[in-house]
């Protein structure tokens, strides 16, 4: 009575306070700003400031529906304040506040707001906020400065400084002019400041860090150059020997000079300073059998320069060599000024655009760098042949045509093609007040490592930009995944490796645009803003670092390795990135960039990382980044976390050319190059020649197989070129070389594009500058030179989309040059151009050749989407004649020549389509997939190595229209081949993918620890197949000898349930029990037998009860309960908790790890490999040395579990246990209450001893009081482990599970309301279990205090029988 009164008076209250409500609150504001740590209390923007700035967001609501406006003020005129509209929908709006120059001290100044006609229905909110200057004389910081031990030079000159336990993040800091050093913030809100130094002849630098009150703090910190070496040696060789005028050949063509030291206990400290205050620092390069190191530096001043070296020697720095030089620089191309030609769109067949075309003269010398076109902010690089038209490199015309969209309502799109700047006007401009394009929907998922993916909903949608902090990604319609009701879905794969996610802009087709950045909102129902990539985390709080090996000799091999670390409270799936940071890693990054993986076995973070051969002796240097944060610098760590190298040989430059021989016999032409590389050897080279006059190409690729005499580390090769008998004068010169050893220390020389300046493989002939080119005198009139340049007969173009969705245009064109015909070995090629700069291209085939003509063919696979809601138009370059000169023909040209030059409105044809897939390692396990058209009805075949067919079939466990992921990739070393086959059966056509080949990363690590296994470990027996249907249909599994095999995600002894995905439960601090809730509407896994309307709650309780000792009988014998235990977070998801017992002087520690799995997941246990399904529960425990009686006796650990829901209508309950039909050998046990049910893994083995040994798993109801009505039910489960000396290791696990068939009281065993005889116990456990659900629901308004009295109770009622059952043990 008491109670109904209670609720009766809830009522009341609640009926009246939402009538004041409605009368009173017509508007609502709520401030819902972020609730960071400096949102409302913060310091100054620097340590000099005194003021502060705050941004605050204000949600203004509407609840009348009148559709009027918003007028927000303060009548609090200090500080300043600034109100900004940001987002809005027909009844609320955001308003951003703006407070500027706050003075210290506290705030709270009363925002109101109105409708903008009516001032009387108002409302109002204050805010609070606090302005804190900074007191340096509490501050608590830390110096981080360069590891000194090391005997390698680092490529970083820095310290840093963070200050930590401060009240709000320190912005930045002031530091007053200092001549050496100056800083840098590294991440928002971090407190965390970088320190460079400039090279000096200090050993330690510093600087102030200045406050408002003129206190300071001084930093100091060593100058890394600063090397206190006995090194003697004081001779320099210079590349080439006489540089008194030095000619340049190739760009960052200069000259050189070595030094060799001979310290025996650190690299000196040595560097250069030109006469215009050039600074060169050279870097080492190699290291002899004997110790001695040899540096290389470069003479990088273009003009009449003199040079000083200078080198320390104890604490002083001397100079050790002087030159002076005069340098020809390398002439560079530039081009002309271009004209531009519209075609009028009424002279083409175009839909959707129309074409412009650019052209002109050259003015000098063209040396084959790129050809650069940019609109608004998209660039596209084009190369020779793309745009000429006809004449020789040394004279010729360039002509280009591009694409534009007809209808526009933008005054016009600029163009710059080549540094000559163009506005293209729209053919029909459209005056549109229509709104801009909007995101309707947005969302970025972390898929693995650094990959994200982004989905937005957007109508009108024709392009978009991604920007992060480098720059800028183009997405159009290739993104497209389906369209409803006119909105379209989009969703692209974006990598944020050493850059972040900071917004985008959206195009629609007249061009009108929007731009979002990180934070701006998109939905006010729900509250939805633009989402970052990265959680900005300080990389300097790892701990715990250490590798799997150390002192590691790299002499002649490369080293694998794994970096172990720990870091609290973050979440297991940060993006972590590991960089190699030594000089040839940063240098090139080739394969120097890793990612982070959790290890649950061991609770840290690993790393897996190869170690270069004949790396630098000493510390190895490498840099961490966690979330895109600070980046941890390995040189600034103790000597503790550092990985230490040994190798007798230093190896850090690439091949040269020892010996270059020039080859000109007749019409053969060539070079013969001894190439050396004594330490590591030649692995690879590419070496391109061309035609001076006729930019004709050879490329030659070479490797130890060309090899003519000697071997890869001192070996003879050679490239020739034939030509025909009728040519023209030129030279031939090597414009690229590329040679790799087998370190993958690269060697590069250029004579068009920037390399780098050290790395030259002719560094033996810097002082021939015609050492690369080669002069081919022919004979005929005017040296064979035929100006008449090839014209194009016939241009054919025809379009095929085959049955895999594949849509490929054929261009079939036949060539003719009268005079000298075309030159052998010369390749035309075809572009396709749409709209917005985006252009494939095709190398083109010979069919066939006589002396006057040739005709070739070239196919094209069209990407998905390409040209669609536009056009596409072609063009060809590329003809070269014997006699010196080129052609080729715009889309313009084409036109005008009455050839096929494009294809109008470009449909999207579907097609299911593997275009790449994210890195895997040889351990095999997750693989996300990306391409195009993915769907829920598909599945990944396999096929491995050494399989003839494709033997495996995979399930995803998650896909999006264009990525899925399958976690149950093999272990492999070697490649292996995937496709996706679409079993949909309204899917007739395109139902199987391309072949994709995926090559994995192979790490090779000593022998992991094997458990030895002390008896043959039981594997259950063959299961009988059930279900009905069975195995839950040919869409849910299939029948084996083992049992039911169940397709994801269902799962079971029949296939018949499926996980329920849920969030991670709270931590319980105090026992480790857990409780998994599952609230009502909260299942992810829509169930489409269950035809159930109404939602009840259900909720799990498992918990750890008891250690028992067991006698030879298996009787108790020992019992001990839990009664304190230790918690300690290890991560967000994983908690650990210790207890002791004692028994007989001896204290056993009982130590409870509980992990919660968010996504499915392979681990290991035993030497087992297993999944883990998403949303369950791991324990993994471990109990130390116990002093048993008995030799003879055992162990048991009791644990329980708990299954009860809230429905009281007529259903029932079932508890199962027995052998589960999966390959992992385990117990199954399984309480079911109507359609949801507990579901728990028992493994039949354990690491007892470090041996794996056997266990038993038993159900102890029958001995045991426990609670079993139609709609509660418990259990206990024994695990009992044999006798053992130091430890055991067991590993249950957990998940929920909904089924496709509710418990019914024809089942054996089951417990239901009509047929249930109940004990007096039970009948107990029904009463209490009911109060909570007394009450009755009125009416509708009530349901929500009703509801949650009803949850309250029921946490009662269960905690009351856990207790009580708990007393009775």
């Amino acid at each position: 009575m008491k109670q109904n009164i209670i609720i009766f008076l809830l009522i009341l209250f609640v009926f009246c306070f939402c009538k004041i409500k409605s009368e009173n609150s017509i508007i609502d504001i709520y401030d819902i700003s972020k609730k960071k740590v400096d949102t409302y209390t913060r310091y100054p923007s620097d340590t000099y400031e005194t003021q502060c700035d705050f941004v605050f967001f204000l949600l203004l609501v509407d609840n009348s529906n009148s559709g009027q406006d918003f007028n927000v003020y303060t009548i609090d005129f200090e500080p300043s304040i600034n109100f900004t509209p940001l987002f809005s929908n027909s009844t609320a709006q955001v308003i951003g506040v703006k407070v500027y120059h706050v003075f210290a001290g506290n705030y709270s100044p009363t925002i109101f707001t109105s409708f903008s006609n009516d001032s009387s229905i108002n409302n109002s909110i204050t805010i609070n906020y606090s302005c804190q200057l900074i007191d340096p004389k509490t501050l608590n910081y830390t110096v981080f400065t360069y590891n000194n031990n090391s005997t390698s030079n680092s490529i970083f000159n820095m310290g840093a400084v963070f200050f930590f336990n401060v009240k709000s993040p320190i912005q930045s800091i002031y530091t007053p002019s200092n001549n050496n050093s100056y800083t840098s913030t590294f991440g928002e809100g971090m407190s965390f400041f970088a320190i460079y130094s400039t090279i000096n002849f200090n050993e330690y630098n510093s600087l102030n860090i200045l406050f408002w009150d003129e206190n300071y703090i001084n930093i100091t910190f060593p100058q890394v150059d600063y090397k206190n070496s006995n090194n003697k040696n004081t001779q320099i060789i210079t590349y080439p020997s006489k540089i008194d005028n030095f000619i340049q050949y190739g760009v960052n063509t200069f000259p050189l000079y070595k030094f060799t030291s001979n310290a025996t206990n650190k690299n000196p400290f040595i560097y250069s300073i030109g006469q215009s205050s050039s600074v060169d620092r050279p870097v080492p390069i190699y290291q002899s059998k004997n110790g001695d190191l040899t540096y290389l530096g470069k003479l990088s001043e273009f003009y009449p320069s003199h040079v000083t070296v200078f080198c320390q020697y104890d604490d002083k720095f001397l100079p050790i060599f002087n030159i002076t030089y005069n340098m020809t620089e390398l002439p560079l191309y530039i081009s002309g000024k271009f004209n531009i030609i519209y075609t009028p769109p009424n002279e083409t067949n175009l839909v959707n655009t129309f074409i412009f075309t650019l052209f002109g003269n050259s003015t000098r010398k063209y040396d084959y760098t790129m050809i650069r076109c940019i609109t608004e902010q998209i660039q596209k690089i084009f190369y020779f042949p793309f745009g000429f038209k006809h004449g020789t490199n040394f004279n010729f015309q360039t002509k280009v045509s591009f694409l534009q969209q007809l209808k526009s309502s933008t005054t016009g799109n600029n163009y710059s093609f080549q540094n000559d700047n163009f506005n293209i006007l729209p053919n029909q401009y459209i005056n549109s007040t229509g709104e801009k394009p909007e995101i309707l929907f947005f969302e970025m998922v972390h898929l693995l490592d650094c990959n994200f993916l982004i989905r937005i909903k957007m109508k009108d949608f024709f392009y978009l930009y991604v920007h992060n902090d480098l720059g800028y990604k183009v997405i159009g319609f290739e993104s497209l995944v389906r369209m409803e009701n006119d909105v379209g879905l989009y969703e692209f794969v974006f990598d944020y490796i050493t850059n972040e996610f900071v917004g985008l802009d959206v195009y629609d087709t007249l061009g009108r645009s929007r731009k979002y950045n990180v934070g701006d909102f998109i939905s006010l129902n729900p509250i939805t803003t633009i989402n970052p990539s990265h959680q900005k985390l300080n990389s300097y709080f790892i701990h715990n670092v250490s590798f799997l090996l150390n002192d590691i000799d790299v002499t002649n091999k490369s080293v694998d390795n794994i970096l172990f670390f720990n870091y609290d409270g973050i979440d297991t799936n940060t993006p972590i990135i590991f960089i190699l940071s030594d000089y040839v890693s940063i240098l090139y990054q080739i394969n120097n960039i890793t990612f982070g993986t959790w290890n649950s076995t061991i609770s840290k973070f690993q790393i897996q990382f190869t170690v270069p051969a004949n790396t630098q002796l000493g510390n190895f240097p490498w840099i961490l980044m966690i979330g895109n944060g600070v980046p941890l610098i390995s040189e600034v760590l103790p000597d503790s976390y550092q990985l230490r190298i040994k190798s007798t040989y230093f190896d850090a430059y690439g091949p040269i050319f020892e010996n270059v021989i020039k080859i000109n016999n007749g019409n053969y032409i060539g070079f013969r190059f001894v190439i050396s590389d004594p330490i590591n050897g030649f692995l690879k080279g590419k070496i391109v020649v061309r035609g001076e006059m006729d930019g004709s190409i050879y490329t030659f690729n070479l490797n130890e197989n060309h090899i003519i005499k000697g071997d890869i580390y001192l070996g003879e090769y050679e490239i020739n070129i034939t030509l025909s008998s009728v040519c023209a004068s030129q030279y031939y010169l090597i414009t690229d070389v590329e040679l790799w050893d087998r370190s993958l220390n690269l060697n590069q020389f250029s004579t068009w594009k920037a390399v780098n300046l050290l790395t030259n493989p002719f560094i033996n002939y810097l002082n021939d500058s015609e050492i690369n080119r080669i002069y081919k005198q022919c004979i005929g009139v005017n040296d064979g030179i035929d100006e008449s340049p090839p014209v194009l007969l016939s241009f054919e173009a025809n379009r095929t989309v085959n049955s895999d969705g594949s849509q490929i245009i054929s261009f079939n064109f036949q060539v003719f040059d009268e005079d000298t015909g075309l030159k052998d070995e010369q390749f035309p090629t075809v572009y396709i151009s749409t709209g917005y700069l985006r252009v494939i291209e095709g190398k083109s085939k010979l069919l066939y050749k006589n002396n006057s003509t040739a005709t070739f063919t070239c196919d094209i696979d069209i990407p998905y989407a390409f040209g669609y809601k536009q056009d596409i138009i072609f063009s060809v370059y590329g003809f070269i004649n014997n006699g010196g000169y080129f052609s080729g023909y715009s889309t313009e040209c084409l036109k005008n020549s009455s050839f096929i030059y494009s294809i109008p409105d470009l449909p999207i044809v579907e097609r299911l389509f593997i275009e790449g897939t994210t890195k895997i390692t040889s351990t095999g396990n997750k693989l996300w997939i990306m391409g195009t058209k993915f769907g829920p009805n598909q599945l990944v075949h396999i096929k491995y190595y050494s399989d003839t067919d494709f033997s495996q079939i995979s399930q995803p466990t998650k896909v999006y229209g264009v990525t899925m992921l399958i976690e149950d990739i093999k272990p492999t070393d070697k490649p292996f081949i995937i496709k996706i086959v679409d079993s949909s059966p309204i899917v007739i056509n395109n139902k199987e993918s391309n072949h994709f080949v995926v090559t994995p990363k192979v790490f090779k690590y000593p022998p992991p620890t094997i458990f030895p296994t002390l008896s043959p470990i039981p594997t259950n027996k063959p299961q009988k197949c059930i279900g009905e249907p069975e195995c839950g249909g040919k869409n849910q599994g299939y029948c084996s000898q083992s049992g039911c095999i169940c397709y994801q995600p269902w799962v079971g002894i029949d296939c018949g349930s499926q996980v329920i995905i849920i969030p991670q439960p709270s931590t319980n601090t105090s026992t480790p029990t857990v409780e998994i809730p599952i609230i009502p509407g909260n299942n992810n896994n829509t169930n489409n037998n269950n035809q159930t309307t109404n939602y009840y709650i259900f909720k799990s309780l498992i918990s750890i009860v008891s250690l028992r000792e067991l006698d030879f009988q298996s009787k108790p014998i020992k019992s001990f309960t839990f009664e304190k235990w230790i918690f300690t977070t290890i991560t967000n998801s994983k908690s650990k908790y210790e207890a002791m017992i004692l028994n007989e002087n001896i204290t056993t520690t009982i130590t409870v790890n509980i992990e919660w799995f968010k996504d499915s997941t392979n681990i290991s246990f035993a030497n087992s490999q297993m999944t883990i399904d998403a949303s369950s529960v791991k324990y993994t425990i471990e109990i130390s040395e116990y002093k048993f009686s008995n030799s003879l006796n055992q162990l048991q650990l009791v644990m329980s579990a708990s299954f009860e829901t809230d429905n009281n209508n007529d259903i029932c309950s079932l508890t199962k246990f027995g052998d589960s039909s999966k390959d992992d050998n385990s117990n199954y046990f399984k309480i079911q209450i109507d359609d949801h049910s507990l579901y728990g893994r028992f493994i039949k083995r354990a690491i007892i001893d470090n041996y794996v040994r056997s266990i038993d798993n038993v159900l102890l109801d029958s001995s045991m009081e426990t609670i079993k009505t139609p709609s509660t039910s418990q259990s206990f489960i024994g695990i009992t482990i044999p006798n053992y000396k130091q430890s055991i290791i067991v590993d249950p696990d957990f998940s929920v599970l909904i089924d496709s068939k509710s418990v019914s009281n024809d089942e054996e065993y089951s417990i239901c309301k009509s047929k249930s005889k109940l004990t007096t116990t039970q009948l107990i456990g029904i009463i209490i279990g009911s109060v909570g659900f007394a009450a009755v629901i009125i009416f509708s308004i009530t349901y929500f205090i009703i509801k949650k009295h009803r949850e309250s109770r029921f946490t009662k009622s269960f905690d009351k029988k856990l207790k009580k059952l708990a007393e009775n043990k």
